[in-house]
């Protein structure tokens, strides 16, 4: 049953952040603006999907996440991590901070179920 529970916790982070990948690319883009392109399009979704799966991870599998959550979270951490590192290394600490407040309200979430 564990494993089933980490698999749908995934799944339902992936959900969580397809759906509002496009508003946290909005965020971050008037945070952060920078040039875009004409022939591309909007990128406020390519830039938000990772930083709301940071989020959502770190929320969800801290909330719920059981035994060896947080060796779950890290290896789960890996690709949005190497996309930011790769793609924004210069805003690297605003998915960090995402992560750390998806951590903490997944830990007041812990305390506060039984």
């Amino acid at each position: 049953m564990s494993m089933l529970k980490k698999i749908i916790i995934l799944i339902v982070t992936f959900v969580l952040a397809y759906f509002s990948a496009g508003y946290l690319g909005q965020f971050y883009e008037r945070l952060f603006p920078g040039p875009t392109s004409i022939f591309l399009g909007d990128f406020s979704f390519f830039i938000g999907f990772p930083l709301a799966y940071v989020f959502f991870l770190s929320l969800l599998f801290t909330a719920f996440g059981g035994a060896k959550k947080y060796w779950w979270l890290g290896i789960l951490l890996i690709p949005a991590a190497a996309f930011e590192v790769y793609f924004d290394f210069e805003h690297i600490y605003f998915p960090i901070i995402l992560g750390l407040a998806g951590w903490v309200l997944g830990y007041l979430v812990s305390k506060f179920l039984p």
